[in-house]
C-alpha cells in the first residue's frame, strides 16, 4: 500500500510533465495540500528539477524572458520569489533539524573543492560536510535551494546549451530572480528578513580544521572566513553582548550569511582554463562538459549587481548593536579580497572587443562605493543625479576603504593602461570605456588620497609629498603579503613608471583623435555627395546613415570622449604639456580608408544595376586599392539569412510552403525541369535549376568534421515574392487600380498575363541563349554563413 510520500512523489512527477504555467500552479497546491512528512522528499525532487540536475535541462531559467514569454516569465517569478511557495516549502520543512540533502560536492567551486581534498574545512561549510573524508556534503532546506540557484549559474551542461545568448542574456527569469533575491536577503532600509523564522539552531559538529602545509609557512595566509564572529552568535561567550542572544542574532542573520557565502564563493570565483579540470581526486570528478574561463555577459553582470547591492547593504548600517548591523559593518573586509581576484583575473584574461565594457563596469563599481549611499537625491523627472553621487563629499570616511583595497585602484589601473594602448580607441565603446575610467580617477580628493596612502609606505620612493606617518603602511603591507604573494613588487601610482605608460598612452589618444577627426569629415563630405536614393532610403528607415555598423552621431562623441580623456590624465597625474613628447602624429589613414571603403560596399548594395539574384555579401579587400569583391554564399540558396530588403514574416511562410510543395510533388517537379521541348522550356523558367552545395568543415568536440557535396533537385521557389521592392509595387499597382475603379481582381489579372507572355518570351528564347545556370561562378571567392 502506498504511503502518504509516496503519493505526494507520484503527484508530482505527474506535475512535471505539465505545460509550465500549469505545473507551477498544481505544484503550488500540492504543497499547500500536503504535510511536512509527505513533502521532504517532494522537495529535493522539486529542487533538481528545476534546476536541472536530473535531466541537464531545468525549467529553462536561463533563456526565459518577459518580452517572449510573458506568461511563464511571471509564473516563475511569483513561483519562486522570496515570499512564495518554493521558499514557504522552505521554512515549512526548516524546523526539522535533522532533515538535511545531499549537495553533491563535485558541484562546488574549485577552490573549495581543492581545500576539502587537502584536509581543510572552510568555517562556513563545517555543518555541511557530512564525513571526515569530505565526499558529502549535506544542507538544510533553504541551504539547498540558494546553493542550486547559485550553482545554476555556472552549471557547465546550461552553459554549453545557452552558448548563442552568451552575451544577450541578461533579461531572463535567473536574472530578475538574483536581483530579487539581493533586494530581499540583504535589505537596505534596515528592515528585517521577511518572514521572521523562529529559533532555529544549527548543530554545528566539533570538527578539527587541518592547517595546510602552505599555511603553516604562510602565517598571513587567510582561509574563507565564516562573515560573521562566532562571539556574535554563541550564547554564554563572555564578549557576546547580553542584550543580543543567540536566537535573535540568528533569525536576523543567517539567511543574510548564507546568501552572500554562497553567492560569493559560486559567482566570484575566476577559474582559469587550466584549474578548470583540477587534479581533484575522482570522488569530486565527475563527466561534465568544459567551461571556458570567460564567463558569460549574463554571469558578470549578476556580479556587478552582487557589488553594487553589497556597497548599498554596507552602507546602510546605522551603528546599533543587532547581529545584522554588525553584518553589515564586517561584509566588505570579509569579501573584498577575493573580488579584487576575480576581476583582476577577468580583466587579465578578457579578450580584446566592446564585451570588455562588462568586466570594467563591474570594477568601477567596487571602487565606488561611494556612489551606492542611502538617501540619493532626485530630480523633477525622477533621474538620479549622477554628478553627485559619484563625487567623493567625505574623503577621511572613505580612507580605510581605499586604504584596504588599494590594489584594486592602482594595479588594475595599471594593468589597464597598456590594455588601452593595444585597443581601437576610434571605436565609439572603446572611446567611452577610456573616457569612463578617466574620469572616476579624476573626479576631486581620489588621486589625493591615494597618494597620501602611498606615502605613508616606508620603503615606496614618490615623486611627491612624503609624509613620515605609518598610519596604513601595515595595512597595504597585510594586503599586499595576502592577495599578491610576498613576491610581489608593488608600483606605485605616482611613479614614475606609471607616468611614463600614461604619457605612452596620451600619444596614442592623440593620435586616435587625429584619426576620428578625419573619419568624421570624410564621413561627412561623402554624406553630402550622396545620391538621392540613399537620402530617400535614410528618410525611410529614420536612422542617420554613417555608411557602416555605427551611425555618424556615435562617432561625432569618439573626439569629444578622447580629449577629455586626454585632459583627465593630464590632471591626475600633474603632467605639462611641455613634458609630453612631440612627435609627428597623423592620421591612421589605412583605418578611416577600411571604413569607407566598407562604406562603399554598403552603397553598391542599393545600385540597381548590381545583380542580386546570386545570394552572397561584399566585403573591403585589399588589391592595390581599397576595392571590394562580391563573396558568394556556398549553402542552401533558400536558406541564406533574410536580407535587409526582404519581409522576413512573407521569406519564412513562404518557405514553408515551398517546402511542402517540393517534398510532396519532388519526382513530378524534377519529370517537369528535365522535360524536352516548349513545355520544358517554360517549366525551366518558373522553377529553379538544381544546385550543388558545399557543406564545408565545422568545428566540432572532436575537431573538423570532413566537407562534402550535396546535390539539390529542380525546385519551387517563391521567395522573390518577399522582395520589398516588389511588395511596394504591387501595393502601388493595387491603389492606381483602385483609383480608377477598375478593381484588384482586375489587376492581378492583368499583373499574371504579363508575367505569363515573360515567361513565353523567355522559353522562346532559351533555345538561343542556352548557357550553364552553375550556381558558382570561378571569379567569386566562396565561404559558407554558419
Amino acid at each position: 500500500m502506498a504511503t502518504p510520500s509516496d503519493v505526494a512523489t507520484i503527484r508530482l512527477q505527474r506535475f512535471l510533465n505539465m505545460p509550465l504555467v500549469q505545473r507551477c500552479k498544481e505544484i503550488a497546491t500540492l504543497m499547500d495540500e500536503s504535510s511536512t512528512t509527505e513533502l521532504q522528499h517532494v522537495f529535493q525532487i522539486l529542487i533538481d528539477s528545476l534546476f536541472g540536475i536530473t535531466d541537464n535541462i531545468g525549467w529553462g531559467l536561463h533563456s526565459i524572458t518577459f518580452k517572449k514569454n510573458p506568461q511563464e516569465y511571471e509564473t516563475l517569478c511569483n513561483f519562486l520569489h522570496p515570499r512564495g511557495p518554493v521558499f514557504s516549502l522552505c521554512y515549512k520543512l526548516l524546523p526539522d533539524c535533522y532533515l538535511k540533502y545531499n549537495f553533491p560536492v563535485s558541484f562546488l567551486p574549485t577552490k573549495i573543492r581543492s581545500m576539502l581534498e587537502e584536509g581543510m574545512i572552510p568555517p562556513f561549510y563545517l555543518d555541511k560536510i557530512r564525513d571526515d573524508q569530505g565526499t558529502r556534503g549535506c544542507t538544510y532546506p533553504f541551504e539547498y535551494y540558494i546553493f542550486h540557484f547559485a550553482y545554476h549559474l555556472t552549471n557547465p551542461w546550461l552553459q554549453v546549451q545557452q552558448q548563442e545568448n552568451v552575451w544577450v542574456n541578461w533579461e531572463t527569469v535567473y536574472v530578475q530572480l538574483a536581483h530579487c533575491y539581493l533586494y530581499h536577503f540583504l535589505p537596505r532600509d534596515n528592515s528585517p528578513v521577511l518572514p521572521t523564522i523562529g529559533p532555529y539552531i544549527r548543530k554545528t559538529p566539533q570538527r578539527k580544521l587541518v592547517q595546510s602545509p602552505e599555511s603553516k609557512r604562510d602565517p598571513y595566509r587567510l582561509q574563507t572566513p565564516r562573515l560573521l564572529r562566532t562571539s556574535i552568535l554563541s550564547p554564554g561567550s563572555p564578549n557576546s553582548p547580553s542584550s543580543v542572544p543567540q536566537q535573535q542574532c540568528l533569525p536576523q542573520v543567517w539567511r543574510s550569511e548564507t546568501v552572500i557565502q554562497v553567492f560569493l564563493d559560486f559567482w566570484v570565483e575566476y577559474t582559469e582554463d587550466d584549474q578548470l579540470n583540477p587534479r581533484l581526486n575522482t570522488t569530486y570528478t565527475t563527466s561534465v562538459p568544459r567551461r571556458h574561463s570567460i564567463h558569460s555577459g549574463e554571469h558578470i553582470r549578476l556580479v556587478r549587481a552582487f557589488i553594487k547591492t553589497l556597497h548599498e547593504f554596507a552602507n546602510s548600517a546605522t551603528g546599533d548593536k543587532s547581529a545584522m548591523d554588525e553584518l553589515k559593518r564586517i561584509i566588505l573586509p570579509s569579501v573584498q579580497g577575493k573580488i579584487y581576484t576575480f576581476l583582476r583575473k577577468a580583466i587579465y584574461h578578457w579578450p580584446l572587443d566592446s564585451s570588455f565594457r562588462l568586466i570594467l563596469e563591474a570594477w568601477l563599481s567596487f571602487i565606488q562605493p561611494w556612489r551606492y549611499l542611502p538617501g540619493i537625491t532626485y530630480t523633477e523627472e525622477g533621474k538620479l543625479e549622477e554628478e553627485e553621487r559619484g563625487k567623493i563629499h567625505e574623503p577621511y570616511r572613505w580612507m580605510p576603504f581605499i586604504a584596504n583595497n588599494l590594489l584594486a585602484f592602482t594595479a588594475i589601473f595599471q594593468q589597464l593602461l597598456p590594455r588601452f594602448m593595444r585597443t581601437d580607441l576610434v571605436a565609439p565603446k572603446n572611446a567611452l570605456m577610456l573616457f569612463r575610467v578617466t574620469k572616476v580617477f579624476s573626479q576631486q580628493h581620489l588621486a589625493k588620497i591615494i597618494c597620501e596612502i602611498e606615502s605613508h609606505m616606508d620603503d615606496v620612493g614618490l615623486s611627491r609629498s612624503r609624509v613620515s606617518t605609518n598610519q596604513w603602511a601595515s595595512t597595504v603591507r597585510q594586503q599586499i603579503l595576502e592577495l599578491e604573494g610576498p613576491t610581489y613588487q608593488y608600483i606605485p601610482m605616482f611613479s614614475m613608471a606609471t607616468i611614463s605608460q600614461v604619457v605612452s598612452l596620451l600619444s596614442t589618444i592623440k593620435q586616435d583623435h587625429l584619426t576620428a577627426t578625419s573619419l568624421i569629415d570624410m564621413l561627412e563630405k561623402k554624406r553630402k555627395n550622396r545620391r538621392f536614393l540613399l537620402a530617400l532610403w535614410e528618410f525611410f528607415n529614420g536612422e542617420s546613415y554613417s555608411l557602416d555598423d555605427i551611425n555618424i552621431e556615435e562617432r561625432r562623441r569618439v573626439p569629444i570622449y578622447l580629449a577629455n580623456a586626454q585632459q583627465q590624465l593630464i590632471e591626475i597625474f600633474e603632467i605639462k604639456v611641455e613634458d609630453i613628447p612631440q612627435v609627428a602624429i597623423e592620421a591612421d589613414q589605412e583605418y578611416y580608408e577600411s571604413i569607407l571603403s566598407t562604406s562603399f560596399c554598403h552603397q553598391s548594395q542599393m545600385d540597381s544595376s548590381l545583380d542580386t539574384s546570386k545570394p552572397g555579401v561584399f566585403v573591403p579587400i585589399q588589391k592595390d586599392r581599397q576595392t571590394c569583391q562580391y563573396i558568394e554564399y556556398m549553402g542552401d540558396p533558400e536558406l541564406q539569412p533574410v536580407r535587409s530588403n526582404e519581409c522576413t514574416f512573407l521569406v519564412r511562410n513562404l518557405y514553408k510552403l515551398c517546402t511542402y510543395i517540393n517534398t510532396k510533388y519532388r519526382y513530378e517537379i524534377i519529370s517537369m525541369y528535365h522535360r524536352r521541348g516548349f513545355f520544358g522550356n517554360i517549366c525551366r523558367q518558373i522553377l529553379q535549376p538544381p544546385t550543388k552545395v558545399v557543406k564545408l568543415p565545422k568545428r566540432t568536440e572532436n575537431g573538423f568534421s570532413s566537407s562534402y557535396e550535396e546535390r539539390i533537385p529542380p525546385r519551387l521557389s517563391l521567395r522573390p515574392l518577399a522582395n520589398y521592392s516588389l511588395l511596394l509595387t504591387i501595393s502601388l499597382g493595387v491603389f492606381i487600380t483602385w483609383l480608377t475603379n477598375y478593381g484588384i481582381f482586375t489587376f492581378f489579372g492583368l499583373a499574371f498575363c504579363l508575367w505569363f507572355v515573360y515567361i513565353i518570351i523567355r522559353a522562346t528564347l532559351e533555345p538561343l541563349t542556352r548557357s550553364s545556370r552553375n550556381t558558382f561562378r570561378a571569379s567569386t571567392t566562396a565561404f559558407s554563413i554558419n
